[in-house]
């Protein structure tokens, strides 16, 4: 409703600054298989790493987005006053900042030190009158707000709502702080989370979310671009564009499931392999996710998608359907015994756009010569994950509800004013 969006965006510019006067900046991100990653396991096969990423995405299935906290992306941010360096990771399923703050009645161990607020001249509580007081339980804890939330896994967070400055990298060489940025202290946060990582940082479509809150001054639009090899970036603001001509654009949907509330839905009508189109139908439509590793599909899309591939690959004599001690029947994944076969191309047919995914972002080489398909079956959800963004661009405009995007060289995404 037009009074309501011209309401929060009236309290949106009382209550944050623009990050810089270009409302340009960036956050970097880095993968959980680089060595550059906190998370990153240098001991794992490539099997063993193929299994992870899908213990991942299967956990991005379950109940509720996010599920398992099991990162992907970190990206590291520094808040308050004098600042502090956190590492969060970035997570375009949750809505709600949040990370570790002393005094801690319970706290997972983490290797960066505790925030703590009593340190920073700039960490204020939030009070009931502040326009976000909605999203939070506000009915107890003195004249302030308090958050809870509750992980798929067992994990937890809770603790009071906060405002705080956050001070980002800048394209204009110097870091970029945004003031009175709405924020979870977590004083009780337990299960197993990663000591890696602090917290979380909220990148979804509620309004408690970072692009929701920096709102006009980021002109409502944030973009990344995921790359295979190298440290990829999140763009907001004048730096959130597609620079190439042959970009396209969906609109970001609501649908029956409540998940597409908050969440990045997107409007797929169909799939190919290699041009042919498959017939397959998605009424819910599938879900954009940098949390989940490989895509997922729901389960009668994932058959045709699968029996598409045995036809296609029946063609080769030397490939044949493979499973044994590293992966069972239920990846699809094959095995060739002389040359490396002609791999197929596969393409997300939108309403206004179509993707087409190369054979890169579509096969996983576990061992061998043995190569997998990097989606998987899934009873409730379909989901564009991390393995199939690879090497495009997405630009996502909360104002106009569409997404963008583009094929991109990521690797060549360097930080810009480095």
């Amino acid at each position: 409703m037009p009074s309501i969006n011209t309401f929060f965006l009236i309290f949106t510019l009382l209550f944050l600054r623009r990050p810089t006067s270009s409302s340009a900046f960036t956050l970097k991100l880095v993968h959980r298989d680089s060595p550059d990653s906190p998370l990153y396991q240098p001991n794992l096969t490539t099997a063993e790493r193929f299994l992870k990423h899908a213990e991942i995405s299967f956990a991005r299935a379950e109940i509720r987005l996010p599920a398992k906290l099991d990162p992907i992306f970190t990206t590291d941010l520094y808040i308050g006053t004098p600042a502090v360096k956190s590492t969060l990771v970035f997570d375009t399923g949750s809505g709600v900042t949040w990370m570790q703050c002393k005094p801690c009645t319970r706290c997972f161990n983490q290797y960066n030190p505790v925030f703590e607020p009593k340190k920073s001249s700039t960490y204020k509580l939030m009070r009931k009158s502040h326009p976000l007081s909605k999203s939070f339980d506000c009915s107890f804890f003195g004249s302030g707000c308090s958050y809870s939330i509750n992980y798929y896994s067992g994990q937890f967070s809770k603790g009071p709502v906060a405002t705080e400055t956050f001070t980002f990298d800048s394209s204009l060489k110097r870091p970029a702080s945004v003031t009175n940025l709405v924020f979870g202290c977590g004083t009780s946060n337990g299960g197993l989370y990663p000591p890696q990582v602090n917290g979380i940082l909220g990148m979804d479509k509620k309004p408690t979310s970072l692009p929701r809150q920096l709102g006009a001054s980021i002109k409502y639009r944030f973009s990344y671009c995921l790359s295979p090899t190298a440290a990829s970036y999140v763009r907001f603001g004048d730096e959130a564009v597609i620079r190439t001509r042959n970009g396209q654009r969906t609109p970001i949907i609501e649908t029956t499931n409540k998940r597409s509330a908050s969440n990045y839905a997107l409007p797929l009508m169909d799939l190919s392999i290699n041009g042919r189109r498959l017939g397959a139908r998605f009424p819910e439509g599938i879900y954009i996710d940098s949390g989940s590793s490989m895509s997922l599909l729901e389960t009668s899309a994932f058959i045709v998608v699968k029996n598409s591939l045995i036809g296609y690959f029946a063609r080769f004599r030397d490939v044949k359907r493979y499973a044994g001690p590293m992966v069972s029947e239920s990846y699809v994944c094959f095995q060739y015994t002389g040359a490396q076969p002609s791999l197929p191309a596969m393409g997300f047919h939108f309403n206004g756009a179509e993707m087409a995914v190369p054979p890169q972002n579509l096969f996983f080489f576990t061992h061998g010569n043995v190569f997998c398909l990097a989606a998987l079956e899934s009873k409730s959800i379909s989901i564009l994950g991390a393995f199939q963004q690879r090497n495009f661009r997405f630009v996502f405009d909360l104002q106009q509800k569409m997404l963008s995007f583009a094929a991109e060289d990521c690797s060549k995404d360097f930080q810009l004013g480095v």
